[in-house]
């Protein structure tokens, strides 16, 4: 696989094919680890930092400035009632996440545990600009699948300030859109770096960035739908993503595969 140099990431992986890409993303384990496990996330414009909409919103200068933010977001949405689903009463994380996926700018940033998934995010927005699939080994993030997080969200802060990791965190598949998405976050405390204001792993073929070009972006989309059944209508399976998909920028016969 080739070698190109951005402005943002430095040195990528370039593949030539879809199936390039595949076995690539399939024997990318690091030095010193014998499993290939990661958290993905794709990117329309490899020119993108990784920020969270949080700090894109806020632009704070420090981790007490975007914390303080979120706390009002909390206490906004508990008074509009929105910390209350099926009868449940959500914690502090799971609120967040509930506000992120319908939008509301926080400092949770959208990956899934699915490569496939991640590859179409990153090729479905920016058709005419070279997109960015970045892989982030479990080895070196805090954070598991599978666990509940029910502390108040002033103790997550806490832990943030004594720790330089980056984390990750599965919501609990509350929602279709969450569960079809093999939903992850990833957070960390602000940086101000040229990445982005995560933590990002620099350890060799640890964090990897790969280049998604348009002509490529056209191929995957078309392979994903058409052998993984990957496409906006799955990965969006409620009323919002079928709108969406029913649009009146798609193509009549869009949602079908045949």
């Amino acid at each position: 696989m080739k070698l190109e140099r951005t402005e943002i990431f430095g040195l990528v992986r370039r593949p030539a094919s879809f199936n390039d890409l595949l076995n690539f993303i399939t024997s990318c384990a690091p030095p010193n680890s014998s499993f290939i496990t990661r958290m993905w996330r794709g990117q329309g414009d490899i020119n993108w930092p990784v920020h969270s909409s949080g700090y894109r919103r806020c632009i704070p200068n420090s981790d007490l400035e975007l914390a303080s933010y979120e706390k009002r977001l909390l206490d906004e949405a508990t008074h509009q009632g929105y910390r209350f689903v099926n009868g449940r009463e959500l914690p502090d994380f799971e609120l967040l996440a509930r506000l992120q996926h319908h939008g509301a700018a926080t400092r949770l940033v959208d990956a899934s545990r699915n490569a496939l998934v991640a590859l179409w995010f990153c090729c479905n927005s920016e058709p005419n600009k070279t997109g960015a699939l970045i892989g982030i080994h479990t080895h070196h993030l805090c954070g598991y699948e599978g666990q509940l997080e029910i502390r108040p969200y002033r103790e997550i802060i806490e832990d943030l300030k004594e720790n330089e990791n980056l984390y990750t965190w599965e919501p609990p598949a509350v929602t279709k859109r969450i569960a079809s998405q093999n939903s992850q976050f990833l957070y960390s405390k602000v940086i101000h770096e040229k990445t982005g204001n995560l933590v990002l792993p620099k350890e060799e073929d640890v964090t990897i960035v790969i280049s998604i070009r348009p002509k490529l972006k056209e191929e995957c989309l078309t392979i994903l739908q058409e052998a993984f059944d990957i496409r906006q209508l799955t990965l969006f399976p409620d009323i919002d993503g079928f709108c969406a998909s029913n649009s009146v920028n798609k193509a009549k016969y869009y949602n079908n595969r045949w």
